[in-house]
């Protein structure tokens, strides 16, 4: 249930005057509608807008807008990543070929570059180009500033490195990528082709070229914009200079004002000045976040999981509050997208819209795609060393795992209702149950192979990886036979995971020429993986509808009535301070290029922008030492809240509530909240009745014999006795990678018996004399009784801790041997006999006068 804990909360007055709360999208439409639509020259206007979902909002306001009846020819209308891309008349290179365009030149420069090192930082380079051409940074300048300062280290060495040395090659990339910077450009601009960041120099530099020679460019309103790079921020100072566009920041003045300690509204500040822009455009600034009554609602949950379900349960009770209100699910984290579609109630909420898509990484088919690398990336490697191919022996842990996955299990259920291949009939069980029965550690693809009788899947799964046609050819047979279960109706989205998995392998495919780039399996799996990451899902449904799951980056611009935010803890909202570039933190100050403090104030700005015009707001965060969490601390943001808004707003209800059991009944403000279930009394042992069937199973366990074993089980614990005497329960056997206790104990016991063997029965006495020659015998024994444990298994003695396990062994021999010749009257040593079992019994009267006889059987070992 939920548990309010204690937090003042002030009631709104009688009268309050309260702000004018349209959404921003609606009163720009409006606005656009009423000066340019009499006098048509709306459908000349260029509308940027800070995403494509915004582009679906803004086309629908001014659609309604316009009075009816009323014909109006809409303006050009985009996203601001898309109008810079079309602006600069190039096309974004994908990810991947953009990296082996910069091998390739790097391997101009340096021909010993290893591939498999340069796929480690490609990406890294690739972002600080691109981050340094969206800046609008000078190349000469910053590669000089990074030159002097690796020249500055190198004063640090107490000798000049070696020309052939790691420490030399480091210092030659540094001093060569400003040489490798201009040629990518080079060879991108002469293929009209750039990375994101270059698209917007180039952009910037034609319009720039452009209003130079005078053309008159077409009139520009830029809605909702929130950071912006150096790029961004010259090409509207041009524009506003050249008076062809207008600028419409959405802005609060909680934030906007002078001196504010709130980072939200850092950056807009400084925009308002160097736009030239005046108060209206920074909208009013208006007094939204502390003049509008609002309801907000702090939900702490156990885990993160959790949060789908109660997100759901909100949001089914604001629909039936009201059901015309807007409505945004967002998350932080998107990893949380499944489990708040598993959470939300159909009867309650059944139409909304995921505008976010879900990422392929997030989906069970990549969890086996990543199983399937561990396999081949895990296993003992005896192939060439120069490929770092050839794993012939996988680890049974990792083979299970991949058997097991679900992927497969349904593959196998579709299998077993093949009549004409009765011979794969629970053939994935039968491999799983044969490593156990084998203590099979290390499997070569052979034995698989032949443990599946040759199935493609078994194939296709742990055929050797010499190349990365290999891969390509085994992902393509995967993803060939998986479909084969996924055809029926039910199956849909699994069957577009598989089909998306099928592009990606095309496109890299079609990308690699496998005989001339030598990947590794872990650089094939890194290039693979940034795919994966870029892929997402899509959703259909109405765009507009007003329930929609989205993301904290795709709110911008829009405005909801009830907002449900998810994960607001800090590392997650905001992000945590990661430096993730090769450029020193220094070169990104100098050149003010971003930095973590810059994404920080931006994600402040579009959480408080978000909060304006909402009337209901649910913050749900993660309680601290919560498992599995990176942070149990709540977000800044909420702090800011309950400390420096709730202050300021008479008119705001905060509560602070914790879900402290799980929820049966939807939360609301007028529903009473959910009260826990009386805990029923489990207490008591658990008693079992002897009735005739017991008697029976104990009097045949006693005729048999009691061991001392079974006797101190009895005494210590008659339940466990009975579960594992009587109702022989037994654990699941595993597979054991090396000797247990009773194995080692057996070793031990077997080398001693081989070793007084010659001695039984009195013919010989075992004497001083003879101990020397029985020392010398004592490794030979224990490696023969080691060998004798692990026949049929295929942990081998020499391997791994069975090695060390056999030395032991032969030092507790060796001891026991030495301890002879210390202790009193222990020569000589007479043996008359090896593994005798004695046994007697004992009869026990009954209540009922019967003697029932128990046998008590004693052995040498256990």
């Amino acid at each position: 249930m939920l548990s309010p804990l204690p937090v003042a909360v002030t009631t709104p007055p009688a009268a309050a005057s309260v702000p004018d709360a349209t959404p921003f999208l609606t009163r720009i439409a409006r606005d656009m509608v009423a000066r340019y639509g009499p006098t048509d020259e709306l459908a000349d206007l260029v509308v940027v807008v800070p995403t494509r979902r915004a582009v679906v909002y803004l086309q629908n306001e001014l659609s309604l807008a316009a009075e009816a009846g009323q014909a109006v020819w809409s303006p050009r209308i985009a996203a601001m990543e898309d109008y810079m891309v079309e602006l600069a008349g190039v096309q974004v290179e994908e990810p991947i070929a953009l990296q082996l365009l910069l091998f390739e030149i790097l391997r101009d420069i340096d021909p010993k570059l290893d591939f498999d090192l340069f796929v480690g930082w490609a990406g890294l380079l690739l972002q600080d180009f691109s981050n340094l051409d969206q800046n609008l940074a000078s190349p000469k300048k910053v590669f000089e500033y990074l030159s002097q300062a690796k020249a500055l280290e190198r004063w640090e060495l107490t000798a000049e490195p070696a020309p052939q040395s790691t420490t030399a090659a480091y210092f030659r990339f540094w001093d060569d990528l400003e040489k490798v910077y201009r040629r990518l450009r080079r060879r991108m601009e002469h293929d009209h082709l750039a990375y994101p960041g270059l698209a917007y120099r180039l952009a910037v530099n034609r319009v720039q070229t452009r209003l130079e020679a005078g053309e008159t460019l077409p009139q520009h309103v830029f809605v909702g914009l929130g950071y912006l790079s150096k790029a961004e921020e010259k090409l509207l100072r041009m524009l506003r200079k050249a008076r062809r566009a207008e600028v419409h920041f959405d802005g609060d003045a909680f934030y906007l004002e002078p001196g504010s300690p709130n980072r939200a509204g850092q950056h807009l500040r400084r925009y308002q000045e160097l736009l030239d822009l005046p108060a209206e455009n920074l909208g009013g600034p208006a007094e939204l976040l502390r003049g509008l009554p609002r309801h907000v609602r702090f939900v702490g949950v156990a885990n993160a999981s959790m949060q789908g379900k109660i997100a759901g349960q909100l949001l089914a009770a604001s629909r039936r509050q009201n059901p015309q209100a807007k409505v945004a699910v967002v998350l932080p984290d998107e990893t949380l997208l499944l489990p708040v579609l598993h959470g939300l109630p159909l009867d309650a909420v059944p139409e909304y819209n995921v505008t976010m898509g879900l990422n392929f990484q997030s989906t069970p088919l990549f969890n086996l795609v990543d199983l399937l690398f561990e396999v081949h990336l895990t296993g003992v490697r005896e192939g060439s060393p120069e490929t770092g191919y050839g794993v012939p022996r996988y680890h049974h842990l990792a083979v299970s795992k991949l058997l097991q996955h679900p992927f497969l299990r349904r593959y196998q259920q579709w299998l077993d209702k093949q009549d004409e291949q009765e011979v794969f009939h629970g053939m994935l069980d039968k491999v799983c149950r044969t490593i156990v029965r084998r203590h099979a550690v290390l499997l070569p693809a052979e034995e698989l192979l032949e443990m599946g009788h040759g199935h493609p899947i078994i194939e296709a799964l742990f055929a050797t990886w010499d190349n990365c046609d290999d891969i390509i050819r085994a992902c393509y047979t995967l993803i060939t036979l998986l479909k084969k279960a996924y055809q029926d109706q039910h199956s849909a989205i699994e069957a577009e995971y598989l089909y998306l998995f099928f592009t990606l392998v095309k496109r890299l495919e079609s990308v690699f020429d496998c005989r001339e780039q030598r990947l590794s399996v872990r650089s094939f799996r890194r290039f693979l993986y940034e795919q994966m990451k870029a892929t997402r899902l899509p959703f259909s449904g109405e765009p507009i509808a007003d329930v929609q799951v989205m993301g904290l980056l795709e709110t911008r611009a829009l405005d909801f009535d009830h907002l449900i935010i998810l994960s607001c803890n800090e590392n997650v909202l905001p992000a945590p301070k990661r430096h993730s570039s090769l450029f020193p933190y220094d070169v990104l100050t100098t050149f003010q290029l971003p930095t973590y403090a810059d994404h920080e104030a931006a994600t402040a700005h579009q959480f408080w922008r978000l909060l304006q015009r909402a009337r209901q707001v649910d913050l749900l965060h993660i309680l601290p030492g919560a498992e599995g969490t990176r942070t149990g601390e709540r977000s800044r943001f909420l702090l800011q809240i309950e400390n420096d808004l709730r202050p300021q707003n008479p008119g705001m209800v905060l509560e602070d509530l914790t879900v402290t059991s799980p929820v049966e009944e939807d939360l609301s403000e007028e529903a009473p909240l959910p009260t826990t279930q009386p805990n029923r009394d489990v207490s008591g042992d658990l008693v079992l009745e002897k009735d005739a069937g017991m008697l029976q199973a104990l009097r045949e366990v006693l005729v048999k014999g009691l061991s001392p074993t079974a006797l101190n089980q009895y005494l210590n614990c008659n339940l466990q006795f009975y579960f594992q005497r009587v109702a022989r329960f037994r654990e699941n056997d595993e597979v054991e990678e090396a000797l247990g206790p009773d194995g080692f104990g057996t070793v031990v016991h077997e080398a001693l018996e081989d070793l007084f063997k010659p001695f039984v029965g009195g013919r010989q006495l075992i004497t001083a004399e003879e101990l020397p020659e029985l020392l010398k015998l004592a490794p030979i024994m224990v490696a023969k009784a080691l060998r004798r444990e692990e026949a049929g298994r295929h942990a081998r003695a020499d391997e791994g801790l069975n090695h060390v396990l056999g030395q032991v062994a032969t030092q507790l021999v060796r001891r026991y041997l030495e301890s002879l010749l210390t202790q009193p009257e222990a020569l000589p040593l007479h043996i008359q006999s090896q593994e005798e079992a004695l046994q007697a019994t004992v009869y026990i009267a009954l209540p009922d006068g019967e003697k029932l006889g128990v046998s008590l059987v004693a052995l040498p070992t256990g």
